[in-house]
């Protein structure tokens, strides 16, 4: 497992610095605020999106572990970015799984992911949904690693100064048999570096 984050990290910094290399393109650092979710995403797992919306039992904000986090990201063309997120939270293993004991002892859970997200516009617009798709590691208390693929929709909506709003709605996909998959919901603000 520790060689596919070092992997995606050396990936990540591969994608960044080949778009570095055409013409002056745009990098930004962002403070990220994130809401895993990952009560409801084990419903939705043993039933169905609609049987969960029906019952109304998705998951609302005071059920959810926070994460705070940093995301860099660098523009690879006019409509899609390379994007890398670092988060950390606390939160109890293992997580509300299924058949498994409760550990009531807290710990740090760590995230980094690399993607791209795809913009709907190619210039820049004042609002730009996206799509958004990339390879993650979540560790728990730096032993228990697991890879995931965060996929999901984002909205960019400039602020001043070349900076952003950004709204973000992610499904982390089960990549290894360790993973608890949650929903994450993220709100972050860019300041642009260059």
């Amino acid at each position: 497992m520790k060689k596919l984050l070092f992997s995606l990290i050396a990936l990540g910094f591969i994608f960044s610095a080949q778009a570095q290399t055409g013409g002056k393109k745009k990098t930004s650092f962002a403070v990220r605020l994130s809401a895993l979710d990952f009560g409801t995403a084990s419903q939705v797992q043993n039933g169905s999106i609609g049987s969960v919306l029906n019952a109304k039992q998705w998951g609302q904000w005071g059920s959810s572990t926070k994460s705070l986090g940093a995301n860099y990201t660098s523009q690879l063309t006019n409509q899609i970015d390379m994007y890398s997120n670092l988060d950390f939270a606390v939160a109890r293993k293992p997580l509300n799984t299924q058949n498994a004991i409760k550990v009531s002892n807290e710990n740090l859970l760590t995230s980094i992911e690399t993607g791209v997200n795809i913009k709907m516009f190619k210039g820049d617009y004042r609002v730009n949904p996206y799509i958004s798709a990339g390879l993650g590691i979540r560790s728990f208390a730096f032993r228990d690693f697991s890879a995931y693929a965060p996929v999901g929709l984002g909205l960019q909506i400039k602020t001043c100064k070349g900076s952003n709003l950004n709204l973000t709605t992610s499904y982390s996909t089960k990549m290894s048999k360790s993973l608890t998959p949650s929903y994450n919901y993220g709100i972050s603000y860019s300041f642009l570096l260059n």
